[in-house]
């Protein structure tokens, strides 16, 4: 039983899903499986190269098979190998090592796609403020929304009694997110009050729950059937179709964004406001420095940056 509670459940859910394409794939070539024989798994390797695969991915790929490799109790040594070394290297040559980021939504996206929200309407109201929470917090899409409506909503999504919530203050209070996943500290995390704004995430708190009544057990972006105490979660996929489409609406590209463009954004633009880099880090919840990765400097700032060292040498006088 222990054992079994060793990863979270949506690691565990990507290691069987990188486990049945292994699978699929030996089935297919008629390879042995198991124990991993490392000529078989350079095999697999080139194979997710050659089907678009990043190396990232196919990283991800390989520790999941050296965890059943060990769980089904054989030994590792064949990960030594020199030839499966040499694919590898020759993978993330081939690949590169850049990921395919989505782009940052930026306020002035959210304050047109604004104008495209009927919040007369439940399913806009909660959507709203759940565009604004994403943004103004930087919470992955783990902790917004629920990924479906066929399993139980994961700890890490917010419930109603998550969310601290009056006149003047706004907090949102996480338990478990992809960092915290032993109970070893909560996330508090303030949201702005922006009166006379519509990009204010307490007054679009505020309405979404006037309008759709969570109850507190429930996940707090849910949506009210009309006519009925009955309620719906929002799920990721909705959360992204009701996105595209307001995308779409304002004439951006939207294969170039995603859900998780909000958080980017976010951080983004207090960046761009003067928020310390540790600040950013701990809203975020990054446990790394890889959240530096997300950041993206204006042209005005990096002419700010060189600026600046051309002034220091006038002063120098050099």
């Amino acid at each position: 039983l222990l054992s079994s509670l060793a990863f979270a459940e949506s690691t565990k859910k990507n290691m069987q899903s990188h486990l049945n394409a292994y699978l699929s794939f030996c089935n297919h070539f008629n390879f042995r499986s198991f124990p991993l024989d490392a000529i078989v798994v350079s095999r697999y390797v080139a194979y997710l190269a050659h089907v678009g695969r990043r190396f990232g991915t196919i990283q991800n790929h390989i520790c999941s098979l050296k965890h059943f490799h060990q769980v089904y109790g054989f030994h590792l040594g064949w990960e030594q190998h020199y030839f499966f070394r040499l694919i590898i290297k020759g993978a993330k040559r081939y690949l590169g090592m850049q990921s395919n980021r989505k782009q940052a939504i930026t306020p002035l996206m959210l304050h047109r796609m604004a104008f495209f929200f009927d919040l007369r309407i439940p399913l806009h109201a909660a959507m709203w403020a759940l565009f604004l929470a994403a943004f103004f917090s930087f919470l992955r899409k783990s902790n917004l929304v629920i990924e479906n409506t066929r399993s139980a909503p994961s700890l890490k999504v917010l419930r109603r009694s998550n969310l601290i919530l009056n006149e003047h203050t706004a907090y949102l209070c996480i338990l478990e997110t992809k960092t915290i996943q032993f109970a070893q500290r909560s996330l508090n995390i303030p949201l702005p009050v922006i009166p006379g704004s519509m990009l204010c995430p307490v007054a679009a708190l505020h309405h979404h729950l006037k309008l759709n009544r969570v109850p507190d057990s429930a996940p707090l972006f849910s949506v009210r059937s009309s006519g009925s105490e009955s309620f719906q979660a929002i799920t990721y996929s909705q959360f992204s179709r009701f996105l595209a489409k307001s995308l779409q609406a304002i004439g951006a590209n939207s294969s170039t964004f995603s859900p998780h463009s909000f958080g980017r954004g976010g951080a983004t633009f207090a960046f761009y406001c003067g928020l310390p880099a540790e600040l950013i880090k701990l809203q975020g919840d990054w446990r790394s420095d890889a959240y530096l990765v997300y950041l993206e400097m204006t042209d005005r700032q990096k002419r700010a940056a060189v600026t600046t060292m051309a002034n220091t040498l006038k002063q120098i006088g050099l």
